[in-house]
């Protein structure tokens, strides 16, 4: 039954995609973990909310929509002195933060304008992360499962 060759074919492509991806989230989950626990830590002041889209999205809202617009913090902090600024990489859709609320800013010390939110990117990057990796899993055991198929299947009855 030569139909099975290219589902087969087909899921051993998804699997190595599957794999790449969680590789390349558990680098940015790694590179995450090492910052945070490098950085040192800061109270910052919401100076403005700004419209991004959601995180996940590539689409920014336009100028006027009317529908939810998502919005992130634009924080502004200062070290040795010096002011910094940062807004952060995606919006949400259920603000909690308004402007002039103080929030945690997580700055690497070696370069304080390199930020992020404490908290941010935390728990999505990960689970993200994982979700690849059990569907390359379960990819791979469904091809290891179905490995003799066609075989089995072709025997004439004696």
């Amino acid at each position: 039954m030569k139909w099975l060759h290219f589902p087969r074919t087909l899921g051993i492509v998804v699997c190595l995609y599957l794999l790449g991806m969680s590789v390349v989230f558990g680098v940015l989950t790694s590179r995450s973990y090492s910052f945070i626990e490098h950085a040192r830590q800061i109270s910052g002041t919401v100076i403005a909310l700004v419209p991004r889209a959601p995180l996940g999205s590539t689409r920014e809202p336009r100028a006027g929509e009317r529908r939810m617009v998502s919005l992130a913090p634009t924080v502004q902090y200062q070290v040795n002195g010096k002011t910094y600024e940062y807004t952060a990489a995606s919006g949400r859709f259920r603000q909690r933060v308004r402007v002039g609320d103080h929030l945690t800013v997580l700055y690497d010390p070696t370069d304080p304008a390199d930020a992020q939110l404490r908290g941010e990117g935390r728990i999505l990057v990960p689970v993200i992360t994982a979700g690849f990796a059990a569907s390359a899993l379960l990819v791979a055991v469904v091809l290891f499962r179905t490995r003799n198929y066609e075989s089995e299947h072709n025997r004439s009855p004696a």
